[in-house]
């Protein structure tokens, strides 16, 4: 069965890592995030002041690159939220609503209500957040915040949609809207305070960002060009984890081993006097080394095998239906949606089935050293 636990594992593992990065991707980095040069020194205050001018020049010129199936502009903005019966911080999204259907995909976060519509003064509010502000669909929110001139601007907007994304620290303070509310809201015109790009190959995702890089080298003011997986900590983070995983892997392994070395050393007793007899009429101390060693791989193989198939057929399982950690995951502060499906591979159960018969030998290799040391008339007498 340890088998059967190390494929569910990593698949289980393997569930968590693609969860986050998907999450991070969609929400906070697409696979290249394009910044005015001088924003990320900043970002804990968004600086409006610190925009994107001219999008629609730079979206044409993004759009236009080789590998780039996607850039959408968003414009993120801290505001506070005066609602019914209380006022809080939130996060505003300005977003293209039809592009971003695949990616931050409004439609798919709705409880109640309806997506907002572009050139409509209109807000679809995480869930968490309009049960803390006391509002619901049809009720109006008056949002102030920053604007490019660094004064202050407001703007009221009528709840069209409640919005349950899954992941904790959205429901709690997310408020999307179309990006032209936003950009009325913070006085940018024809400006993001960044723009998403998304890629055919994820993976490939800096060598597309040094491509775009260099075709918008020379932009005044400068832009800075990062592919996600060089944004910050988190992706260090999950890297980190990796390993850490790789190591318990492992120890699961010698578990498993030290199981076999149990299983062939009682074989070993509880036959010494069958192997003292096959000794005593001239077998070699090699085959009975063979014969015990050949006995663990077997062990392994039938072991290794049957725990493959349940474990695989967990795994395969598990990823269809999904395990619901939504309530547990409320309140995380990381990209992370609720409904975890694990990732089952087909080379992950076939490392795994021949780490356990490689090690099932392995393993019988101390007990068929002490049958070859046995002396036939000691082992005769038990």
């Amino acid at each position: 069965m340890a088998v059967a636990a190390m494929i569910v594992g990593v698949a289980f593992v393997s569930g968590i890592m693609a969860n986050m990065l998907d999450t991070f991707a969609r929400t906070q980095t697409g696979h290249v995030r394009i910044r005015d040069a001088r924003y990320t020194a900043r970002e804990t205050f968004l600086p409006m002041h610190l925009s994107l001018s001219g999008i629609g020049e730079l979206l044409q010129i993004i759009r236009a690159e080789p590998g780039v199936t996607a850039a959408v502009p968003r414009v993120r903005a801290s505001v506070l939220v005066d609602g019914a019966d209380s006022n809080r911080p939130g996060l505003l999204l300005g977003l293209d609503i039809a592009a971003e259907g695949p990616y931050m995909s409004p439609g798919s976060m709705i409880a109640s209500g309806r997506v907002p519509e572009p050139g409509r003064p209109e807000v679809l509010v995480g869930d968490q957040l309009a049960a803390h502000l006391g509002v619901s669909v049809g009720d109006s929110l008056t949002l102030l915040g920053q604007t490019a001139y660094r004064s202050l601007g407001g703007i009221r907007l009528e709840v069209v949609g409640l919005a349950h994304s899954g992941v904790g620290y959205l429901d709690n303070s997310l408020l999307m809207t179309p990006i032209d509310q936003a950009q009325r809201l913070a006085a940018l015109d024809d400006a993001a305070t960044e723009i998403l790009v998304y890629g055919d190959d994820p993976d490939r995702a800096r060598e597309l960002a040094g491509a775009l890089e260099t075709r918008l080298a020379g932009r005044t003011p400068a832009v800075e060009v990062k592919s996600w997986r060089d944004q910050g900590t988190f992706v260090g983070f999950i890297d980190t984890g990796k390993r850490i995983y790789g190591v318990i892997l492992g120890l699961m392994l010698v578990m498993a081993g030290l199981v076999i070395v149990n299983t062939m050393l009682m074989t070993v007793l509880e036959r010494t006097r069958e192997i003292g007899m096959q000794a005593a009429l001239g077998m070699r101390p090699r085959d009975v080394m063979q014969l015990v060693v050949t006995e663990g791989l077997i062990i392994g193989l039938i072991g290794g095998t049957i725990g493959a198939v349940v474990g695989s057929a967990g795994a395969i399982y598990l990823g269809k239906v999904g395990i619901d950690f939504s309530q547990a995951t409320r309140s995380f502060d990381i990209p992370f949606q609720g409904v975890i499906r694990p990732t089952w591979a087909l080379g992950s159960a076939i490392f795994n089935l021949v780490a356990a018969v490689v090690m099932a030998g392995l393993a019988a290799a101390y007990p068929a050293w002490l049958a070859v040391r046995l002396r036939p008339a000691e082992a005769l007498r038990g």
